[in-house]
């Protein structure tokens, strides 16, 4: 009985996202996936998320899920919003009581603390038309 408890503790574990530090080549690792999240949480809880599968993207919130395609002028946009929120990443800010950003899939998270403002995200969902 022991044996099979540990063992799912095991694949629990390993099935878990591993931490790693926001660089560009660990972003890239998960974006080479096709299959990952990029989630906005705001200081105050409020989770926001934009998930890629393939050439699909779900937009989730407190407002209905919004399913539709990925054009590849809008992969650019959504890289390109990712390159600066990186670029503004902050070790001296603490996720917990800051507005932060998570990017994972199934084997990695980074997660990028940057010291601006919320409106990025607001921004980005305003011009990808999404609700």
């Amino acid at each position: 009985m022991k044996g099979v408890l540990l063992f799912l503790i095991l694949i629990f574990v390993a099935g878990c996202a591993q931490k790693v530090d926001p660089t560009v080549e660990n972003i890239n690792t998960i974006f080479d996936s096709k299959d990952f999240t990029f989630e906005f949480i705001k200081s105050d809880g409020v989770k926001e998320s934009l998930s890629f599968r393939g050439d699909y993207l779900v937009y989730k919130s407190d407002k209905p899920i919004y399913r539709r395609e990925v054009s590849y002028d809008e992969v650019l946009l959504i890289n390109d919003f990712i390159q600066k929120i990186l670029n503004l990443h902050s070790d001296l800010l603490d996720p917990e009581t800051s507005s932060h950003y998570i990017i994972k899939n199934t084997a990695y998270k980074v997660v990028i603390v940057p010291n601006q403002e919320d409106y990025y995200f607001e921004a980005l969902m305003k011009t990808l038309k999404l609700p």
